[in-house]
């Protein structure tokens, strides 16, 4: 309600704000305090203050089983989110707020779903240190987009050596490959430039060195990790798929929505964040 300081006379103007979709069109719609002040006909303050009366808590809800895609993903040096994503349907099934990604908190988010009785089928993850080594009793699949660009950050996208060459061109064709095709061609590569692999360069101090060492940590990944980059070749039933671009693609929308606002305290960012997790999962059913 307004009044003319004029005439004296109360009226009414702007849309009447309602808190909620007042909030959900700044979620969803990636509208800014300014311009749902604009649409409303009040002040950018009495937006903000409206907004921070809604409340949002991500509740998830726990299938009977799922094949888990598990993530984190940061907004910020010291802040990030931990998400747990069902490959078949793409609902969120947990989400934890951490500063730091640990194995220790993927292993904690696995055991709260088990605890809330979904039987996880397998897990899809990229391939941080010792983490497919602590995922016991379950398959695990590594993700073998994570594996390329490993690959690539070792080599370059562009490998001057020619046994650089010919081991990032086997790594782009991991996708469509079986692990008996892979491994094969891997071997064979491996045996082809082993001598080329295992030279060694004088330093000043009178000491040796590998020659190629860039080239024989991305042989050591790929070794390492080939156990896992064609588990679900073993589980056909199972529908497990070689990345985790799915749970990517959440990420991505929700990094994308919130760069439309930029400058949110962490308790907001949360609740953003929060709000759509709950729309996501709404879509995704």
């Amino acid at each position: 309600m307004y009044k003319c300081h004029v005439c004296g006379r109360q009226f009414q103007g702007g849309r009447q704000i309602d808190d909620k979709s007042c909030w959900a069109s700044y979620v969803n719609g990636k509208l800014t305090y300014k311009e749902l002040a604009a649409m409303y006909g009040c002040s950018a303050r009495t937006i903000s203050r409206r907004i921070s009366k809604v409340t949002s808590e991500f509740v998830p809800a726990y299938p009977k089983e799922a094949v888990v895609i598990m993530d984190t993903t940061y907004f910020g040096r010291k802040f990030g989110v931990m998400l747990f994503q069902d490959a078949g349907s793409g609902r969120i099934l947990y989400r934890k707020y951490v500063r730091n990604e640990t194995n220790e908190g993927y292993m904690s988010g696995l055991q709260i779903l088990k605890d809330h009785g979904v039987d996880i089928k397998a897990v899809v993850c990229d391939g941080r240190v010792g983490l497919l080594e602590g995922i016991i009793g379950i398959p695990a699949q590594m993700c073998q987009f994570h594996q390329l660009q490993i690959i690539r950050r070792t080599l370059t996208r562009n490998p001057q050596l020619l046994a650089g060459c010919e081991l990032l061109s086997l790594c782009l064709t991991m996708k469509s490959s079986t692990k008996a095709e892979f491994s094969r061609l891997f071997d064979e590569w491996c045996g082809k430039w082993k001598d080329f692999l295992d030279e060694r360069t004088a330093l000043v101090s009178g000491k040796t060195t590998y020659t190629h060492r860039r080239l024989r940590s991305a042989r050591k990944t790929i070794a390492k990790h080939l156990p896992w980059l064609f588990t679900y070749e073993e589980y056909p039933d199972y529908d497990i798929p070689n990345t985790s671009n799915k749970l990517e693609g959440t990420n991505s929308e929700m990094k994308r929505r919130l760069h439309s606002h930029n400058g949110l305290t962490e308790q907001n960012k949360k609740k953003f964040i929060d709000e759509f997790l709950k729309t996501w999962e709404k879509r995704s059913q």
